[in-house]
Formats: C-alpha cells, sequence, structure tokens
C-alpha cells in the first residue's frame, strides 16, 4: 500500500501490491471429476526446438513407469500431440464434462485438433479466444485420476503461455531448448517469465545438441559448441538432458509411434521429476467426509442410482473410516434421492449406473459424483479415496435387459 493511501482503489492509478491478486486466487479449478496431482508445463522462447516431442516423450517415459499420465495441448494453433500417438478423430463428451481421447498406453490427451472436423483446419483466433480454449481443457475435460499432467505450450510469452501460467496450478516448468548462440536471450525469457509468474524451474533440456555417428558413434555437434552448461550456471539450472538429432526420433513421430520409441535420452529427467515431484494426493478439506453408495443387499455398489433401496455412508475423518451405517430411504426417484443426499450431508456419491438427470440434480445438490463403480462397497469407497477409482464416462444401467425401465420413472436411461 502507498503513502497516504486511503484504501480506495476505485480511482487510484497506482500499481501496488495490495491491489494485485495472488497466484491461488487466480488459479482455475480442474474439472470436478478430476485429480489432477501434478501438473508440468513444457516451454521454450523459441518455435522449432522439438517442445511437443519432448512432452510426449517425457510423458511415455512416466507411464512406462507405471503413472497415471495426461496431456493438455495449449499450443492451439500448432498441435501435433495427437499426431505422435497416432489419435485422430473427435472427442466426445456428456454434461459431466469433454472425454479426452488416450493413447495406446493410456495416457489422457486433449488437444484442440480433436474438437475439430477436419484435423488439416487451421485455427484462426484471436489470442483471447485462444487462451480461453485453453482454460476451458482444464476446467471442462474429465481428466479422471492422473499423476503427471504435461502442458505443451506454444513458443515464446505471449498470451497463452501467460493464461497456463495464471490459471493452471503447475508444479513446474521445463524449459527447452537447442544449441544455438541465441540461447541464453531465449532461456532468459522464459525463466523471467517463470520467476515473475512465482513458478519453479525444473531443469532445462537440450534437444539436437549432437549428431552420433552409426559407425564410430563419435558426437558431432552439427549446430555448434553447446551452450547449455554456461546457461544453466547463469541461471542457476539443473541440466535435465540432451537430445540427439537422430533418425529413429523423427521416425518414430512421422509413423505416429511415439509410445514404441526406445532411448536413454530421458531417463534421467524422468527420474528427477518423480524424485522433485512424486505425486501426491490433493489436501482434504478440513472436517469429515461423507460418501454415500447405493448398495444391494449383499453390500455390492447397486448398478441403479435411481431404483436403490439402500445406501450405505461412510464418515471419513483426517483420512479414517470414523462411521459406517445403513440408510434405508423412504421414496425413490431423482429428487427425493438428492434431496436425502442433501439432508445427510453428502459430499460424495460413489455409485453403478446413473442417468443425466440424476447427475444434474446431485451436481445441483454439491455432490460429487464417481459413477461406473461395481463389486463391493468398500472396496470402491477405497479406491475413490485412494485415486484409483476410473470413471465412467456413458450414462448406463446395468441390471435390466435392453428397453426395460428401472423404475425410478425418469426415462432417461
Amino acid at each position: 500500500m502507498s503513502e497516504g493511501c486511503n484504501g480506495s482503489c476505485g480511482s487510484c492509478s497506482e500499481d501496488c501490491a495490495s491491489r494485485k491478486p495472488s497466484r491461488e486466487e487466480m488459479l482455475e479449478p480442474v474439472n470436478r471429476y478430476s485429480k489432477v496431482k501434478r501438473v508440468i508445463g513444457v516451454v521454450s522462447g523459441k518455435g522449432g526446438v522439438g517442445k511437443s516431442f519432448i512432452t510426449s516423450y517425457m510423458t511415455t517415459l512416466l507411464r512406462k513407469k507405471g503413472y497415471e499420465t495426461a496431456i493438455l495441448d495449449a499450443d492451439i494453433t500448432g498441435p501435433s500431440i495427437p499426431k505422435a500417438f497416432g489419435i485422430h478423430g473427435k472427442v466426445t463428451g456428456n454434461e459431466m464434462g469433454i472425454f479426452p481421447a488416450e493413447s495406446g498406453l493410456g495416457t489422457k490427451i486433449m488437444s484442440i485438433n480433436l474438437l475439430l472436423d477436419d484435423e488439416d483446419t487451421p485455427v484462426i483466433w484471436r489470442g483471447p479466444v485462444i487462451a480461453g480454449s485453453v482454460t476451458e481443457f482444464w476446467t471442462q475435460v474429465v481428466w479422471g485420476n492422473v499423476d503427471y499432467m504435461f502442458v505443451d505450450m506454444p513458443p515464446g510469452t505471449g498470451d497463452v503461455p501467460l493464461t497456463v501460467f495464471q490459471s493452471i496450478p503447475l508444479d513446474g516448468i521445463i524449459i527447452v531448448t537447442s544449441p544455438q548462440d541465441l540461447v541464453s536471450m531465449i532461456v532468459g525469457k522464459a525463466v523471467n517469465m517463470a520467476k515473475k509468474m512465482e513458478v519453479p524451474i525444473l531443469g532445462l533440456i537440450e534437444n539436437y545438441s549432437y549428431v552420433q555417428c552409426p559407425n564410430c558413434e563419435e558426437k558431432i555437434e552439427v549446430f555448434g559448441e553447446s551452450k547449455l552448461e554456461a546457461v544453466a550456471e547463469k541461471y542457476h539450472l539443473d541440466i535435465l538432458g540432451r537430445l540427439p538429432l537422430a533418425q529413429p526420433i523423427a521416425k518414430a513421430i512421422d509413423e505416429e509411434k511415439v509410445e514404441e520409441l526406445e532411448g536413454d535420452w530421458l531417463d534421467h529427467a524422468a527420474d528427477y521429476i518423480v524424485q522433485t515431484l512424486p505425486p501426491v494426493e490433493e489436501k482434504k478439506k478440513q472436517g469429515p467426509l461423507k460418501i454415500a453408495v447405493p448398495v444391494d443387499e449383499s453390500s455390492k455398489v447397486n448398478p441403479h442410482f435411481g431404483s436403490a433401496e439402500r445406501f450405505l455412508i461412510y464418515t471419513i475423518d483426517q483420512g479414517q473410516l470414523t462411521e459406517k451405517k445403513e440408510v434405508l430411504p423412504e421414496g425413490k426417484g431423482h429428487d427425493e434421492l438428492g434431496a436425502l443426499m442433501k439432508e445427510l450431508g453428502i459430499k460424495v456419491l460413489v455409485c453403478g449406473g446413473i442417468g443425466a438427470g440424476a447427475m444434474d440434480v446431485l451436481m445441483k445438490n454439491e455432490i460429487f459424483v464417481v459413477p461406473g463403480q461395481e463389486g463391493d462397497a468398500d472396496a470402491a469407497v477405497a479406491a475413490y479415496l485412494d485415486g484409483s477409482a476410473g470413471v465412467q464416462t456413458e450414462y448406463n444401467c446395468q441390471g435390466h435387459a435392453e428397453g426395460e425401465s428401472c423404475g425410478c420413472g425418469c426415462g432417461c436411461h
């Protein structure tokens, strides 16, 4: 606050800290059916340095280590991530949000190309519209459970990188560069932007570092002597890896088989990320959490939410089960059950099949729904709590014959 400030910002032109929102205040909430534990941005000060390949291959390495991975392709005007994985066609969605495409190994991917009728259609939008699309990828896509999400950003420090830094809770960024004389200035711009936005820098990756002779294995620096060590020392950054200019890499991308590529170039980078940013559960809100599960007579998850005759209610406090009780609702149907859930203070519903009408009622009552579960109710709740419960993306009821009503009277199944 400036000297002589009267506390009113309406007519004041001073650029003081008291009128600036914190980074936490600017962050957008992730889609409500998603748990994203770590978010890493991949940036570069200029184009053409192989940033998208490094994003794709880093994600593949972590996926092969057993982690749940995802890529948010924020390079709206130059989307190349889907092609690297051999993904074509359009994604779908419903009231829950947009469902990302999945690679052969299971990495979830969202890119503007997956929304276009023709992936060759150019995206001719102004900056604010492009930036808004990136935010929607974070808030509207049903990512499910993700240990590591990589955000492939366009080069430079324009609207989209700024939006990502401000709107998405980045745990850190990787700066990608190449061995050229401009590298120090280019890295410097990315470093300074990250510092201004209070985002940690995980380190540097240099692409096109060398060409290796297939006969004698000599490394030839075709772009001149690398300046990477000097730049890393100047900005106090770690070097996470160097990649060669190699035919197998180009071939894997051209043939859309990045997940089949074998190389140890980024093994250190992948290990560094796991050690530095281990996937952690999001912080739980203070106070007990109540979870409801519609069950049958044998305490199995009932495939019909709308016609469930009994519910198990779990109370979780500080990560421990403090109470488990059975509740028998007096009525059936979406409105009655939604009102009962709200009355009981339920925050999470773990269920099997559920219709769009029921989902809408529960969402209006601020109840988080985890559909598509089956089997023992205790196991289903445990899977939700440890983040391993998958999210069924279709509205379905599996306990009656095709075309037969489930009895809840809604007609939405």
